[in-house]
Parts: C-alpha cells; sequence; structure tokens
C-alpha cells in the first residue's frame, strides 16, 4: 500500500485492512518515482493499494468493497 502523510483515506485503509486481518507493506506514495507511475496508471488519490501484478488487483482510495473482497479471498486461500 502506497500512502501519504496526513490522508484520511490512507488511514481509514489501513485501519480497516488491520481490523481485518489484511497484512500490508505501507510504501511512500510521493516518492518521485512512486507518483509519476501512478499518474501514469491514472491513480489520482492516496492510498494505492496493490495486491497483485495485474492492474485489476489495484485500486485508489479507500475502498471498503474491494478490502473486505481481498480479506475473503484471504481466508478462503488459508482454508
Amino acid at each position: 500500500m502506497y500512502t501519504k502523510e496526513r490522508c484520511v483515506q490512507c488511514d481509514m485503509t489501513k485501519r480497516l485492512m488491520s481490523q481485518l486481518g489484511v497484512e500490508f507493506v505501507e510504501e511512500d506514495a510521493m516518492d518521485e518515482g512512486n507518483l509519476l507511475a501512478f499518474k501514469e496508471l491514472g491513480f489520482l488519490a492516496a492510498p494505492v493499494v496493490a495486491v497483485g501484478e495485474s492492474r485489476d488487483d489495484m485500486w485508489s482510495g479507500f475502498r471498503p468493497d474491494r478490502i473486505k473482497e481481498i480479506a475473503q479471498r484471504l481466508n478462503k486461500e488459508e482454508k
């Protein structure tokens, strides 16, 4: 997950992911290389969450629907 400081959507995303047991690694979204890559992909809001390599496994902003989907998928994989 790529976040920036003082970002309400970033904080909400991290909180929900933690509550649902979804582990994540936090990186700086404002790093020049990251910022350029996100703009090229069409992401204009933080956080940017990348679950896999596919563009379909990435999103930006607070997306509780996507976070819950990932948590469900992870729970199925663990069983």
